[in-house]
């Protein structure tokens, strides 16, 4: 994301504003040449792009190999959160009630699909669940994930990732916990942004089996060089002690060798020849007011067409509009329903399967989190 000419001299301006904002920076209202042309709540579907490793696991009867298959996705997905179109820029901020909408279509893979809901449950602080579900073998990932956003003069922009997925595999009867990787949006002072992950994130499954990925710094390789990963899955035993069985290290985006625990080479592959399948979404036309890209139409089309007054008119009105909702409820004592997911407490398997991960707040289980309304 280069910042040439005028643009520099915004970009110095808007740093020198983030220096003086406490707190969490994830509801500030952005200057438009920052903005990526789509909404944050769109992030969650890169985690089934890679389509034929998401659902893999449901067809694979060892349940290490299912361990390591749900490792593999969660690498390979990794590069379509930091190489998308926009990702150095800052999404759009999805308002109360906003839909995404899908559908994973591949008949080689699934006769039925798998379905996409996406659906922001929460403005302050934000926060927006998922629900992907291939009914036909028995698959989903249920999840949500609360931004937390700051800024330093030396880190860059880091957005804390607060959430987890839950893999199930209702044919196995197992269940695997993700945790996020923080961002770090880094490279303001030279005007060319990047994205570079931080860890540990893990994967624990229900099955006794936890992954543990860590990342190491781009700007220590070059910038531009693509960040380090390494990753373990080990065997938990019933005192914790852990059994490694593989070791699987790469570039986010690029080649990954995976070793048993004596390493020998046991699979070589690359995440840029991995099949992807590309998230099907309705027509502008056919959407609701409430789905993401129809609300945010115009706005995403003067970020394209360069046209800033366009952008700021535009979202404007459409943040005026919520906020004069929200005036409403508050005035009638109306509490905002969601759609498609419920609340509750506590998530009793989260609670269990996170007390293999050594750093479990992040994902902050007790706190009434959503799920999919049945």
């Amino acid at each position: 994301m280069p910042f040439l000419g005028g643009g520099m001299s915004q970009l110095r301006d808007f740093i020198s504003f983030l220096g003086t904002v406490k707190g969490d920076l994830s509801n500030i209202t952005a200057p438009p040449f920052i903005l990526a042309p789509k909404s944050a709540i769109e992030l969650p579907s890169i985690w089934a792009s890679c389509h034929s490793l998401f659902l893999q696991p449901a067809r694979e009867p060892d349940p290490t190999e299912r361990a390591l298959l749900v490792l593999k996705n969660y690498l390979c997905s990794l590069h379509y959160l930091v190489d998308q179109e926009g990702s150095a820029k800052k999404p759009l901020n999805p308002f109360l009630g906003e839909l995404f909408l899908g559908s994973y279509l591949n008949p080689r893979l699934s006769a039925s699909g798998t379905r996409f809901i996406a659906e922001q449950v929460s403005h302050h602080p934000p926060v927006t669940a998922c629900f992907i579900h291939n009914q036909e073998l028995g698959i989903s990932s249920t999840g949500f994930v609360a931004q937390e956003t700051t800024f330093g003069l030396v880190e860059g922009v880091t957005v804390r990732q607060l959430g987890y997925a839950m893999i199930g595999d209702e044919k196995h009867g197992e269940k695997h916990l993700m945790t996020m990787p923080t961002l770090r949006i880094k490279g303001f002072s030279s005007g060319r942004t990047y994205v570079d992950l931080e860890g540990p994130c893990y994967i624990s499954s229900s099955s006794g089996h936890l992954s543990t990925i860590d990342f190491k710094d781009s700007s220590m390789l070059g910038l531009g060089s693509r960040g380090r990963v390494t990753a373990e899955l080990c065997r938990t035993a019933a005192d914790n002690q852990k059994e490694k069985i593989f070791q699987v290290e790469g570039n986010v985006g690029g080649s990954f060798v995976v070793r048993d625990n004596v390493g020998r080479v046991t699979e070589e592959f690359n995440v840029d020849e991995m099949e992807v399948t590309p998230l099907s979404v309705k027509p502008i036309e056919e959407q609701s007011q409430w789905e993401s890209r129809k609300a945010w139409d115009q706005v995403v089309a003067g970020i394209r067409q360069g046209d800033f007054d366009k952008v700021i008119r535009h979202k404007h009105a459409l943040e005026d509009e919520q906020r004069k909702r929200r005036a409403e409820e508050a005035e009638d004592g109306i509490e905002w329903q969601t759609k498609f997911f419920s609340r509750f407490e506590k998530d009793e398997q989260a609670i269990s399967l996170l007390q293999s991960i050594p750093d479990r707040g992040e994902a902050n289980p007790a706190t009434a989190n959503p799920k999919p309304a049945e």
